[in-house]
């Protein structure tokens, strides 16, 4: 795993997510996350990862060993649908194992 393209693929989502959000904020409050699949990765590294780019992440097994890395400051409808969305292009294009977690509240 190579722990340096990891953050540096990041750095690109999340500078993809902060563009993507910018505008109108309407919608339902949710909590969609970008989930990743790493397989072998070691999980401090991972969230080590995460945090060089300005990004939280976390192990969860709920779908399978996936981590989910939350978005940025971006608020809570639809910039935060349309920052994960660009986050999952970013890293789909990177040649990840992505999928987006859809929870609305």
């Amino acid at each position: 795993m190579d722990y340096k393209k990891l953050t540096e693929d990041l750095i690109k989502a999340r500078l993809a997510a902060e563009k993507a959000a910018e505008g109108e904020d309407g919608g339902s409050a949710n909590l969609d996350t970008l989930t990743i699949s790493l397989k072998r990765a070691r999980e401090v590294k991972v969230v080590n990862a995460a945090m060089s780019a300005d990004l939280i992440a976390a192990k969860i097994d709920w779908l399978g060993p996936r981590f989910f890395i939350y978005p940025p400051e971006c608020g809570q409808g639809n910039s935060r649908v349309r920052a994960i969305e660009a986050m999952e292009k970013v890293m789909k294009e990177a040649g990840y194992d992505v999928l987006m977690y859809y929870r609305v509240d």
